[in-house]
């Protein structure tokens, strides 16, 4: 009989508090375009920034590991979903 593996099915969740300063930051990261290496991208720096003073769950010295960006592509990791949904909640 085959056995069945329970896997987590709860999603990443972020918690940190969301300024207007920090939304405004999303909003124009979202509507940029994105740029590599993101130290080129002004919108991502910013938003960097803000995630990590507002303690949100970020790994400022791997770029790519702030929050999911829509027209980025590839694969995101957990945490970048997390950051994204939180922000647009």
């Amino acid at each position: 009989m085959p056995v069945r593996k329970h896997q987590a099915r709860r999603v990443e969740r972020a918690d940190f508090d969301v300024s207007p300063e920090l939304r405004e930051a999303f909003r124009a990261y979202v509507e940029s375009e994105p740029r590599q290496p993101e130290s080129a991208w002004p919108e991502f720096l910013r938003l960097a920034d803000l995630l990590e003073d507002a303690g949100a769950p970020v790994q400022p010295l791997l770029a790519g590991c702030t929050c999911w960006h829509p027209h980025a592509g590839g694969a995101p990791m957990p945490q970048e979903l997390a950051v994204y949904r939180r922000l647009m909640a």
